[in-house]
């Protein structure tokens, strides 16, 4: 008994995924995505976390995360964060990877000699269509498409060691242009990969069991059959070499959440319980779905990564079967 008890307390899991949320906000109004709205979660009186929270929770993080692990820092829209580069840098100086998602809207010149200056390891500009009218209806704002080209050009130019990817959603309408999107990522040298989403039930909004054939049923692929073709073209794309960073695996779990989003993807169990998510206000989770392990405002985040109740909630996680945001388009492991 004693020695399970010390085994149990002196393994660490290895976090394989990591996002810092440092904000909530932001300027577009998204369709698939509801972050422009007052957000739903933030608890009451509770300020979002300053630099010097972020700084300490890196620290902590790096007495177990591996080497080279990835710190991906998200919102919200991350770039109107005015101290983005303090905390990248920072985190840089410990060793990690960073990364950031962003829809380029605000990537101009200045901000690119930022990227630079302090090795911004990669970034992730949202693109979901190569028509800029569809692209612009999307995000609920002119221009954001030929801002987002912009910042491509730009990061290319000016940032080199900075690696380009975009992040395309799957979903009606832009269905129909996802293969050519692929093919113009293959021949375009400015950018190293497209990764590609299944819609989900947008951030932001209440969990609703039937939103795909409710409230947002003008999002959801009215054809599954069309789904499966254009799938069955991407997975062949991708066997082919084409810049896709999905595998092939993930690719097949979109196909079968497309025929039934309520039916589980996985053939396994879920592992996002190696996943350390920190919200905006520092409370800390490895899936939305499930409670949080503590908050970093009141607690070391290694003592809350290690502690009983993050044991408890991996055990819940194992034994999910919900098809979340997280787990399918985030970090899926087949």
């Amino acid at each position: 008994m004693l020695l399970n008890q010390i085994k149990k307390h002196s393994f660490i899991q290895v976090p394989t995924f990591s996002c810092f949320t440092l904000c909530d906000d932001c300027f577009l109004k998204c369709e698939m995505c509801h972050k422009w709205k007052d957000d739903i979660y933030i608890k009451s009186g509770w300020k979002k976390m300053g630099l010097d929270d972020w700084k300490r929770c890196a620290d902590s993080l790096r007495e177990f995360a591996p080497d080279n692990f990835v710190i991906n820092f998200g919102g919200g829209e991350v770039t109107t964060v005015p101290w983005l580069f303090d905390i990248i840098q920072y985190c840089r100086t410990l060793g990690f990877k960073t990364n950031i998602a962003t829809n380029g809207f605000l990537i101009d010149e200045h901000m690119v000699k930022k990227i630079s200056e302090t090795g911004l390891d990669y970034v992730n500009i949202s693109l979901d269509s190569r028509n800029p009218q569809l692209h612009d209806h999307l995000r609920g704002v002119s221009g954001v498409y030929q801002k987002a080209i912009g910042a491509i050009e730009l990061i290319h130019e000016h940032a080199k060691n900075t690696a380009i990817s975009i992040c395309s959603i799957i979903m009606e309408q832009t269905l129909s242009g996802i293969v050519d999107l692929v093919k113009w990522v293959q021949e375009n040298e400015k950018i190293g990969m497209i990764y590609l989403m299944a819609l989900m039930q947008p951030n932001n909004t209440h969990p609703t069991k039937n939103w795909n054939r409710e409230k947002f049923a003008h999002l959801w692929p009215s054809s599954h059959q069309r789904v499966r073709e254009v799938l069955d073209e991407l997975i062949d794309l991708k066997l082919k070499g084409f810049k896709i960073c999905n595998t092939v695996e993930h690719l097949q779990a979109f196909n079968a959440y497309f025929k039934n989003p309520r039916e589980f993807v996985k053939k396994g169990v879920c592992h996002i319980g190696r996943a350390i998510h920190i919200s905006s206000i520092g409370d800390v989770f490895m899936c939305y779905q499930h409670e949080e392990i503590g908050s970093v405002r009141q607690n070391d985040l290694k003592k809350l990564w290690t502690s009983e109740l993050a044991e408890d909630i991996r055990a819940k996680i194992k034994r999910c079967q919900e098809n979340c945001h997280f787990l399918l388009n985030c970090k899926f492991e087949e």
